[in-house]
């Protein structure tokens, strides 16, 4: 995601969170939906999403205050509720399987 350098400037955490949850997180969904994702590009999206929360578009060197693995944890858990990538491309894939195994129309049927 490219945000003028200016404009990113006077985003805070929260407003940084906010896109992360709204663009970032929903641009792979479709995909992931369909194909299991790969580990590399999950590293790589991780990576992005990590670096442009914790420093924005700067590119001086910042610290990260907390474990990428705490921040990607529920709401209800303590996290930021920033999805975890690869959790949500299993239930996804999963989900397609059960609908097409369970649906009466469907093209294609496990059965066992």
């Amino acid at each position: 995601m490219k945000l003028a350098r200016w404009k990113s400037q006077y985003l805070s955490r929260g407003g940084r969170l906010t896109l992360i949850n709204s663009v970032l997180d929903s641009l792979p969904t479709y995909m992931m939906s369909v194909f299991p994702i790969p580990k590399s590009v999950i590293t790589r999206l991780d990576k992005i999403r990590r670096n442009f929360f914790w420093q924005g578009n700067s590119e001086r060197k910042g610290y990260n205050l907390v474990k990428w693995d705490a921040v990607i944890v529920g709401k209800k858990h303590g996290g930021l509720g920033i999805r975890n990538l690869m959790n949500q491309s299993k239930a996804l894939v999963m989900k397609w399987l059960w609908k097409f195994n369970n649906e009466e129309q469907s093209y294609w049927k496990i059965t066992g």
